[in-house]
Parts: C-alpha cells; sequence; structure tokens
C-alpha cells in the first residue's frame, strides 16, 4: 500500500496520568502491557516517570484499537521495533507512522499515515526557553527520525509550510507536526 492514503486522517489522544499513582491502577493497566512496555516501565526509578510510561503504553493500545477499526483485516500486526536511533515503528506497517512523548503528568500519541511527530512539555515559568518553538521543533525532528541536538546545534531548520498542530492545556502545551504529501 506505499503510496497510498490508509488513513483518512491522524488521531490523535493525551492522557493525565495522575490516576495512576494509585497502587491499585497502575497494577491493573501494568499487567494489560506487552512486554517490551512492562522492560520500559521497570527500567525507571521513580514513580512518576513509571506513570508516565505506561501512560504512553496505555495511548498505544488506544492507537492499536484505533488501527484495527479503521485498517484491512490482513493489516492487524502491530509489532513495534525500534530504529538504530531508538525511534519505535510498526514492524509490518511501513505506511502507519505514530509518535509518543511525555511530561509532567500528560502523555500524548499521535498516528497517521503521514510521518508524525509528537512533543509535550509543561509549562513553568521558571525555564528559560521558548517551549512554543521547543514543542515544534521536538515533533518535527520525531516525525523524521532527526537528531535534536542537530536541532540544537542549528543544522536542522524547521521549514516554513509545516503542518503543526499547537494548544495549550491545563498548564502544558501540545505540539503535534504531521509531514503531508
Amino acid at each position: 500500500m506505499t503510496g497510498s492514503k490508509v488513513l483518512k486522517t491522524a488521531f490523535i489522544k493525551t492522557l493525565d496520568v495522575s490516576f495512576l499513582y494509585d497502587d491499585k491502577e497502575f497494577s491493573r493497566n501494568y499487567t494489560q502491557m506487552p512486554e517490551y512496555r512492562r522492560r520500559k516501565i521497570d527500567f525507571y526509578k521513580f514513580k512518576k516517570d513509571k506513570a508516565l510510561s505506561l501512560g504512553a503504553g496505555i495511548l498505544m493500545e488506544e492507537l492499536i484499537d484505533y488501527l484495527k477499526k479503521n485498517l484491512p483485516a490482513s493489516k492487524h500486526s502491530f509489532e513495534v521495533t525500534f530504529t538504530e536511533q531508538g525511534k519505535p515503528f510498526f514492524k509490518n506497517l511501513p505506511d502507519i507512522h505514530f509518535s509518543l512523548a511525555h511530561s509532567g503528568k500528560k502523555v500524548i500519541a499521535a498516528v497517521s499515515s503521514n510521518k508524525i511527530g509528537v512533543d509535550v512539555e509543561e509549562i513553568d515559568a521558571n525555564r528559560d526557553i521558548d517551549l512554543k518553538k521547543w514543542t515544534k521543533a521536538e515533533s518535527y525532528i520525531k516525525a523524521k527520525g532527526l537528531s535534536i541536538s542537530d536541532y540544537i546545534d542549528g543544522k536542522i531548520r524547521l521549514p516554513d509550510n509545516s503542518y503543526f498542530k499547537q494548544w495549550l492545556e491545563d498548564g502544558y502545551i501540545f505540539a503535534v507536526y504531521e509531514e503531508k504529501n
């Protein structure tokens, strides 16, 4: 299906992981995760980080449910693997792209037929950074599978005609970049 539109539109979802600070909720959701996600959750030391990683797993499962409803039945293989740079992708679905991000107590996930990247940052008045610009850059870099250090070093510039969506919600700034074909 290369070159064809598999999905009509991007699917974007956000989640507040506060409910995962409850041990029962955490445990119930943790047992539902695939092994690779449980390993990633277990890597973290602090409850906050574990909750964010689990939240990303919950949203990933919601993306997969969305795909199951919107892709032909023969396309239902959702094995996740990683590029050398660590970008996750569906091993057997080269025309489907997804992205995950988390910060504070928020997680965002998106899936599309186009290359897509997301970012979320908690707004903190003490941070000396332009979060609007930063989240746009992060979402673009994730979509392209590039390195944030290349952006910081000035080796990458955001294209003038980029397709970004940004919004503020509950003290966070969210950004989505979707490459249009």
